[in-house]
């Protein structure tokens, strides 16, 4: 598939982790661009990706995010957190990202990052590694998912009401057994 280098830009700025989540950023960016050339780009780079599958669409992205390099001037902030994503070499998690919205929603307690054990699992595939941000109960029910074996949690924090992040120290638990 042929891209020019706006499309690359753009899906290299890109977070999502499955098609849809890829173009629903395309277009958001599209809906709020001032920039004509912008709004065209990602309007064309829909109409390439829509009718991909989801694994061909992701290895396009996958190979963007892995291999494009931006051009030295004139990078914006999303450029910037991007490129520091790509040379950090760190997994794409599915679900959650981790500023998602769900993350400061005053009920919400635990953040956890789990591996999907199951081929018949609730949510995601087997092998997938996730993060979600949860509620009490939503968390209860991943500690009884992990004792069926469906999924492993291998960690997992507090949220607190305005969303920072933190150890339990008082509940020392091993959450990667």
């Amino acid at each position: 598939m042929e891209l020019n280098e706006m499309e690359k830009r753009m899906l290299y700025q890109t977070e999502g982790s499955g098609r849809y989540a890829i173009l629903h950023e395309l277009l958001m960016a599209s809906r709020y661009a001032k920039d004509p050339d912008r709004k065209s780009a990602a309007d064309s780079l829909m109409e390439k990706l829509r009718p991909l599958s989801d694994v061909e669409c992701m290895e396009i992205v996958n190979d963007i995010r892995r291999h494009y390099r931006l051009p030295k001037e004139g990078r914006t902030i999303g450029e910037l957190i991007a490129e520091a994503r790509q040379k950090s070499g760190a997994e794409q998690l599915k679900g959650h990202d981790i500023m998602a919205l769900e993350r400061f929603d005053p009920e919400v307690r635990h953040m956890v990052v789990f591996e999907v054990l199951s081929g018949d699992s609730f949510v995601g595939d087997k092998g997938d590694r996730m993060r979600l941000f949860l509620k009490d109960a939503g968390y209860r029910k991943f500690q009884d998912r992990q004792k069926n074996g469906e999924i492993k949690i291998q960690e997992h924090l507090k949220v607190a009401p305005d969303g920072y992040l933190y150890h339990d120290h008082s509940n020392d638990r091993d959450y990667t057994r």
